[in-house]
């Protein structure tokens, strides 16, 4: 396709099939009126190495973003339909994707990193939850993650601390299915992605 020759979007699916959106506080609405329901988003947190699309590198985050899920673990955003092609919630669609212009990215740009949605925003008003969120957020860092990995002479003691962050993140995900009757499909939300996920994609 001749992106030159474009001057309004032709909804061909291109961007849906790169990954979701992230979101942003005037999304948030969107997330409050149960349009996008949390059971479809995830969580990047900061310091999670992650592939930047505007920079086009591979980067750790300087805040967390929270963004729609794909559909069966691939990257297109699981409200495409491939089939129309068409968007479910294309009346409702976030900020990101009203203004993506393929031909023109420069919109995109200005707001990419801007007023991003935070869990805080959407998940503080819970105390008990919001609690154990900020306490797997202090054992369980990417930040303190990646310097134990990337230290030279951690030894055996960053080794065991790893170990020890990974077996927390598996066992707080557990405690609130089996404990709180939280759906596994919500963990990716409110935890963000498993360390154990996170170890897989750096091998």
């Amino acid at each position: 396709m001749n992106l030159s020759s474009l001057t309004e979007c032709r909804r061909c699916g291109t961007c849906c099939d790169k990954g979701g959106p992230t979101l942003h506080a005037d999304d948030r609405m969107l997330i409050d009126s149960g349009l996008i329901p949390a059971k479809h988003l995830y969580t990047l947190r900061k310091g999670e190495l992650v592939n930047d699309s505007i920079r086009g590198c591979l980067l750790p985050l300087e805040s967390e973003m929270i963004k729609i899920k794909g559909q069966n673990r691939a990257w297109t955003c699981v409200f495409f339909d491939k089939t129309g092609p068409a968007c479910h919630i294309y009346e409702h669609r976030p900020l990101e994707c009203r203004i993506l212009k393929c031909w023109d990215t420069r919109d995109i740009k200005a707001v990419y990193s801007q007023n991003r949605l935070t869990r805080k925003d959407l998940l503080s008003p819970i105390p008990a939850l919001w609690s154990l969120i900020e306490d797997h957020e202090l054992r369980c860092s990417h930040v303190t993650l990646r310097k134990l990995l990337d230290s030279k002479s951690g030894g055996a003691a960053a080794k065991k601390t790893v170990r020890e962050m990974v077996e927390y993140d598996r066992s707080i995900r557990m405690l609130v299915v089996e404990k709180a009757g939280v759906e596994l499909d919500m963990l990716d939300f409110i935890f963000g992605r498993s360390l154990s996920e996170v170890f897989r994609g750096r091998c």
